[in-house]
């Protein structure tokens, strides 16, 4: 019995000591740093009429909006030597006898962009009611606060958050 056990452990340990492992091959190619985040984005150009001064913008079907994401919205606000000048809204505009802001809301399935203020909307013209255009924008929640980006900045955000402007959808509001 002790030469079963002593030929059972010098087997065991011949079979323990034996890989079947060769060499290390070279290491594959590098991953990509952090985490890959894609922000979806849609255009849409509007008229506020009265009495409302406001619209809903539907999300395109492309466009997943979850409840915990954040909605932003960027008016474009002047066009500067060719160059598009976009702001964040909520966005006010200041007048001798008072002032209006550009506004929004938003729920999972629509955005509602609209005009508030001290003054008679009526009297703002068409500088500021008519062919207005808006980006709206959806990011993942955690990596929009998280980011260190200026959310304020579109090209900024435009760049950080891989959002190419060919990709953006113009969405028809009725």
């Amino acid at each position: 019995m002790k030469k079963l056990l002593s030929l059972l452990a010098i087997t065991s340990l011949l079979f323990a000591s034996c890989s079947s492992d060769g060499p290390q091959g070279p290491p594959g190619p590098p991953g990509a740093d952090g985490v890959n985040i894609v922000g979806q984005a849609f255009e849409v150009e509007v008229d506020f009429i009265a009495p409302d001064y406001s619209i809903f913008a539907e999300f395109p079907s492309n466009v997943e909006v979850l409840d915990s994401d954040v909605v932003l919205v960027y008016w474009l606000e002047a066009v500067d030597d060719g160059t598009d000048v976009w702001s964040l809204i909520p966005q006010t505009i200041y007048f001798s006898d008072g002032e209006f802001q550009y506004n929004y809301n938003h729920t999972d399935f629509d955005v509602n962009i609209y005009l508030q203020g001290n003054i008679d909307l009526g009297t703002l013209g068409t500088r500021y009611t008519q062919d207005q255009i808006f980006k709206i924008v959806v990011l993942p929640v955690d990596y929009a606060s998280n980011s260190g980006i200026d959310l304020s900045n579109y090209e900024n955000l435009k760049a950080n958050f891989d959002i190419q402007e060919l990709d953006i959808q113009e969405v028809n509001i009725h």
